[in-house]
């Protein structure tokens, strides 16, 4: 897919690729199975592409990105990964809002790369949200710096994960090969600098402004006709991707997710959103069921959730 970068860009497309992005009720053990069986594709295509003759090393960024599942399933497949952790923070910022705050690494763990120091260069593998792609600068100057120091350079890198199309500008042209494999879509990132729609309302500016702003990502016609019959117009989709995860790790160890959290915001955002799209020109009426089938099945997860 050509969409003006100096890389390869490439879609993930899978039922639980469309699920993930299309339904937040998607929680806990669910959440987990479902982004393996995702990432179990993507682990194929990449045995493809990979330098096969240079060590991958596998760059977590704490606490969400490991919900992508991309390291069990390559090494399902047989690779085997140096592993490396990174755990940046907003210096200062609300939830669902990234239009302030600067990205500083609070900890760190590249302890693992000093057995390849004879390599000279290695593949860098990240899976992560990429959103304003803030995040994932930071995370990969710091990277690069570590892999230096030890005599290491990125020959190939490789970013897998919800990507927005501002987040897909930010990813650095540094190695001699870069891929980007965004599930589903390169989506469009809300005023909001954190919600990253299929297509849809913006939600935040008509928040601010009253007005109603429509944005859409990118993506191939036969993703977004199947996905489009599921996905309810301006959710974010990846959600909080850490709150839908059960366990969580983290730089003091593993937290649990704050499911119940992650799904009352959902339900909030779409109440909201149900409201708004009915003002759009191109708002048609099969969407109400699309909205409604998604309020209800928050609904029926939220009882689940409270019944444990």
């Amino acid at each position: 897919m050509n969409l003006g970068v100096p890389f390869e860009t490439f879609i993930a497309d899978s039922k639980w690729g469309r699920d993930l992005a299309a339904k937040p009720e998607i929680v806990g053990e669910d959440f987990v199975s479902y982004n393996l069986r995702a990432a179990k594709g993507v682990a194929a295509f990449l045995g493809e592409i990979l330098e096969k003759e240079l060590p991958p090393v596998f760059l977590h960024v704490l606490r969400a990105s490991k919900g992508y599942m991309l390291h069990e399933a390559l090494r399902a497949s047989g690779f085997k990964l140096a592993e490396a952790w990174i755990r940046p923070r907003y210096v200062a910022r609300g939830y669902g809002d990234h239009t302030v705050g600067d990205v500083e690494v609070v900890a760190k763990g590249f302890g693992s790369l000093e057995v390849l120091r004879d390599y000279g260069e290695v593949v860098l593998i990240v899976a992560d949200t990429v959103a304003t792609g803030n995040t994932l600068a930071k995370c990969l100057d710091e990277a690069y710096r570590e892999l230096r120091a030890r005599g290491l350079r990125v020959a190939q890198l490789v970013v897998y994960g919800f990507v927005s199309l501002e987040g897909l500008a930010r990813v650095p042209h540094v190695a001699k090969r870069t891929c980007v494999v965004a599930l589903e879509d390169y989506a469009a990132l809300a005023s909001n600098r954190y919600d990253m729609p299929l297509y849809g309302v913006d939600r935040a500016f008509y928040e601010l402004r009253g007005e109603v702003r429509s944005v859409g990502g990118v993506t191939l016609l036969e993703i977004f006709e199947k996905l489009a019959c599921e996905y309810a117009p301006g959710m974010d989709q990846p959600g909080d991707w850490s709150e839908r995860q059960p366990l969580l790790e983290s730089e003091s160890g593993l937290e649990a997710g704050n499911m119940k959290l992650h799904l009352e915001r959902s339900l909030e955002a779409l109440r909201s959103l149900k409201v708004i799209t009915r003002k759009a020109p191109w708002f048609k009426q099969w969407m109400e069921e699309i909205f409604a089938e998604r309020e209800a099945s928050l609904l029926a997860k939220m009882g689940e959730q409270s019944g444990h």
